[in-house]
């Protein structure tokens, strides 16, 4: 990931700052989603410089650095626009691309850092855990991954893509079914 991505971490404030202002990627909503959806809901007081330095753009990767369990750690989560005057949490770190000469595709990279092969290597790293496991930015950096050419990329996360939008499809269904039933 190091040849990829830089490492960094997020916005730490207390409880006061929280509930008004600009948009505030948390904890819950990384480890709840894959990508990060079309609104930020939660809030945050925060400035233009933290805004600057915390900001949340097309292509970043934001994992969760902190949790009481260890199956808990490293779930990540992936901008697939950017979200102005939005911020992260400190919680979490994100992975901004930098320059390089490998390709990357967003949701490629999504879909691959949920899956239960790259998960697995999270478990690994949290094995020195006394009462809470915590992620290094150095072992983050030094993981592998499987990075093919980006067509097949593109081919991967569109054939994944279209499942997910398939079972939104059908979810959004059985709400609808649900509710009819409810007004007979």
């Amino acid at each position: 990931l190091g040849e990829l991505y830089e490492v960094h971490n997020g916005l730490s404030k207390g409880g006061k700052f929280f509930g008004s202002g600009y948009p505030f990627l948390s904890f819950s909503t990384i480890f709840n989603n894959w990508f990060i959806p079309e609104t930020i809901k939660d809030l945050v007081q925060s400035t233009d410089q933290e805004q600057e330095i915390f900001s949340v753009k097309k292509g970043d990767v934001f994992i969760t650095r902190t949790s009481e369990t260890a199956d808990e750690l490293g779930m990540s989560c992936v901008a697939l626009k950017d979200y102005p005057n939005a911020t992260y949490n400190g919680f979490c770190k994100r992975l901004r691309p930098i320059e390089s000469d490998y390709e990357i595709n967003s949701k490629y990279i999504g879909y691959y850092l949920r899956t239960p092969l790259f998960r697995s290597k999270f478990m690994g790293l949290s094995g020195a855990m006394t009462t809470r496991a915590s992620l290094k930015n150095d072992d983050l950096l030094a993981m592998e991954i499987s990075l093919p050419p980006l067509e097949t990329q593109q081919k991967i996360s569109g054939s994944l893509s279209a499942y997910d939008d398939l079972i939104e499809n059908n979810r959004n269904q059985i709400k609808l079914l649900e509710e009819a039933a409810q007004n007979l």
